[in-house]
């Protein structure tokens, strides 16, 4: 087997497959900057503090780059930059690579603990009644949606007992609209045997606000699901720190 080329962003080549590649660090025995940076190994095993993001950003970076000036001049800019570690969690690659100093290596594994935050918010969604727990299901949507920098939309299939089936993507468009054909929606929601659903998108510009293309979109996607005896929930549009519902604002 021939080795894959290695990429500058920390990933390999191979086979027209991304696969991960060894990307080498260290951590310092002793943290270079004990009055930011807690012990790892007090974190480790639950005594440490409760931390705040500088502090965390800097145990992050200190861990994933083993250097001191690294910490010194990296997290002050992301910190400027995004204002908080949720919102670096959610930074696109465009975002992240216009930050100085960010280096081959940090963008890689910043993307590994977007995605373990991702699977974390998803696990923490109720298996049955799933509007019930709206944070819960807001927070998992935003570390999907929210900081993307083109429209995304997205169908989150429920049972009978209002448990997720499915949250797929069902379209990628521009700026400012996706495409999103009624009939397709209606098609999918039978295949995977759904009673209900929840239109979701994001507006990159971080409003919520729904257009009036939005409005006339749901009402045609609601009236191709009562053909088939499926029932539109709500539609909820996905800003930055901010959301809509279709349900709560009398628009469905």
């Amino acid at each position: 087997m021939t080795n894959a080329p290695a990429s500058d962003d920390g990933f390999a080549e191979y086979s027209g497959k991304i696969l991960f590649q060894t990307v080498p660090f260290s951590i310092s025995p002793q943290p270079t900057n004990n009055e930011h940076i807690p012990p790892p190994v007090a974190l480790l095993s639950g005594r440490g503090r409760r931390l705040d993001d500088d502090t965390l950003l800097r145990l992050i970076v200190q861990i994933f780059t083993g250097r001191k000036e690294k910490v010194d001049t990296l997290v002050p800019a992301l910190l400027e930059r995004f204002g908080s570690v949720a919102a670096l969690l959610s930074a696109s690659n465009r975002e992240l690579a216009g930050i100085r100093d960010m280096g081959n290596h940090m963008v890689p594994m910043i993307r590994v603990l977007q995605e373990a935050a991702l699977r974390y918010n998803r696990e923490r969604l109720p298996t049955a009644d799933l509007l019930d727990s709206e944070q819960k299901l807001l927070d998992y949507l935003t570390a999907r949606l929210a900081r993307e920098n083109i429209e995304q939309f997205r169908i989150l299939f429920l049972n009978e007992q209002q448990g997720l089936i499915a949250d797929e993507a069902q379209a990628r468009g521009t700026v400012n609209h996706t495409p999103v054909y009624p009939r397709e929606v209606a098609r999918r929601a039978i295949e995977v045997e759904a009673t209900s659903l929840v239109l979701v998108h994001n507006h990159p510009s971080g409003d919520p606000t729904p257009s009036q293309a939005d409005i006339q979109m749901t009402q045609q996607v609601q009236a191709a699901l009562e053909v088939v005896g499926i029932q539109l929930t709500d539609h909820l549009i996905i800003g930055n720190g901010r959301h809509t519902s279709f349900q709560r604002t009398g628009l469905l």
